[in-house]
């Protein structure tokens, strides 16, 4: 998501550098692209882009935290008689590797 971001970023830049050349007179083909339907149908899908990856890491937030609740849950239930039996613990190390697999 990191990468995915920082190439919007730096096509934002690119755009904008490209632009003040355009409306300078070094490129004069390019001036008459750039208008502003063409520009607000490229910030509408980088803001499209953009939500939809900040939804997938909300997503991801959302699975970590049931799945937190769901370790925390069995964690409770194995420490509520102060002895931890294999099966418990196998229990436990399975729900804490759970959180993990989530932002693989």
């Amino acid at each position: 998501m990191l990468k995915v971001l920082r190439i919007f970023i730096m096509s934002i830049l690119f755009v904008a550098i490209m632009t003040g050349s355009a409306h300078a007179g070094v490129l004069d083909k390019v001036k008459s692209w750039i208008t502003g339907d063409v520009m607000a149908f490229f910030l509408s899908g980088i803001v499209v882009i953009l939500g939809g990856m900040f939804g997938t890491a909300l997503k991801k937030m959302n699975r970590t935290f049931k799945e937190v609740g769901e370790f925390l849950t069995v964690l409770g239930t194995a420490l509520e008689d102060q002895k931890l039996t294999r099966e418990e613990l196998a229990a436990i190390v399975r729900e804490g590797k759970d959180i993990f697999v989530v932002w693989k």
